[in-house]
Order: C-alpha cells, then structure tokens, then sequence
C-alpha cells in the first residue's frame, strides 16, 4: 500500500514538474519573443530615425544649394545709374549746336558713347527709354533700329550741319555697330530744325548716366553691361 502511494505521489510530482518546467519555456519563449519583437520594433525605429536625418540632411543640403544658387553678379555693381530720364530743359551758355563725331568706348563695367559738339556751356537735353516707332521729325519717315530696348538720345539744339553755312559737318556713320554688349547699335534718326535725335538699340534696358563734359563740348551716355 505505501509503496503504491509513494509511486502515485512520484508521477504527480512528475508531471507537476513537466507543468512547471513547459511553463518556464513557454514565459521564456514569449518573454525571448517579446523582448526580440521590442528589439526589432526598436531597430526599425532607430533606423527610420536615420532615414529621416538622412532626408534631412538630404533636405537642408538642397535647400543649401537652392541658396547658393543665384544669379551671377552683375558687373554694374557699384555704377551709380540708373533706368530713369535724365534730362536738362535749359540750354547754358553756347552749346554748338553743331555735332562733330560719336563714339563708343568699352570700359570696366560699362560702355560709354559720346556725342561731341562745337561751343560750350549745356545743351538742352532728354535721354531715356523709349518704344519705337522712331520717326524723322524732317521726312516722316520710320527709321527702324535694331535691339530689345532703346534709349533715345535727344539734344536741343544739336545739328550735323553748320548753322552759319548749312555745311554738313559731322560725316560719320549714321548706323553705329560697335560689337560691344549690351550695345546692339547707334542709329541716327533725325537733326530737324536743330532737335537732334539718335537711338541706342541694347539688348535689354540697362541702368545709364549722362554728363555734359567742356574742352571740347560732350554729351556723355554711360550704360551698364
């Protein structure tokens, strides 16, 4: 009888001790599993960390060379022009009227084209963008000229001709190609009854200045490259 008891007390204890010990597997697995699982969720959302940085830094590089990238500096950096009309509206002194030559001059960051004149003192005088058509106040006529933009030149008074003999005294070209950006061309348009014009054709409007300068007499137009 005892010994019938002590075996059925061995085999419960057995399986008490399967119970347990599968029970430990199964908390250890799951545990294992979980804490895996946690790993694994913990990489995937180190390594969406890095991607985001990634793209951030992606992002901000972009957004640095976005930045960097702009416009090439202008070489009118530090002319004083501008788009606007210059004008003088009262004659001074005795200004020619008499045109004796044009020319044009390439300097650093600027061309410069200067119409000479006989006398002295300040002609009246409008420079400023205009729209064609440009007319001969003389003939009627359009005088077509070449470009984007057009600054007109007029001076007042201002002649190729010698009032005194009616001579024609300036015997320059009346179309002016001097190659030289923006400059496309200089053309003459009309001298009637001493309201001289002439028409800068450019490639785009560029800020300019104008002075009078004496010895001899010059009206001179700075325009920006």
């Amino acid at each position: 009888m005892n010994d019938r008891l002590s075996l059925a007390l061995s085999v419960l204890g057995g399986i008490i001790l399967a119970v347990v010990v599968f029970g430990v597997i199964i908390v250890t697995t799951d545990g294992g599993s979980a804490a895996t699982t946690t790993r694994v969720a913990t990489t995937a959302a180190t390594t969406t960390t890095i991607a985001e940085a990634t793209t951030s830094s992606v992002a901000s590089t972009t957004s640095s060379q976005a930045a960097t990238t702009t416009v090439p500096a202008s070489t009118t950096v530090g002319f004083a022009g501008d788009t606007s009309t210059k004008s003088n509206a009262t004659t001074e002194g005795d200004p020619g009227p008499t045109l004796t030559e044009v020319r044009v001059g390439d300097h650093t960051g600027f061309v410069r084209i200067v119409f000479e004149f006989t006398g002295s003192g300040t002609p009246s005088y409008e420079v400023g963008y205009a729209a064609p058509p440009f007319v001969g106040g003389g003939s009627g006529e359009e005088v077509p000229v070449l470009g984007s933009a057009y600054l007109k030149v007029r001076v007042m008074p201002g002649s190729r001709f010698d009032p005194a003999t009616g001579d024609l005294v300036y015997t320059g070209d009346a179309t002016i190609d001097p190659a030289l950006d923006p400059i496309v061309e200089v053309q003459f348009v009309d001298d009637f009854e001493a309201d001289m014009v002439w028409v800068v054709g450019l490639m785009a409007e560029r800020p300019f200045t104008v002075r009078v300068l004496q010895g001899p007499l010059r009206l001179v137009v700075d325009i920006a490259k």
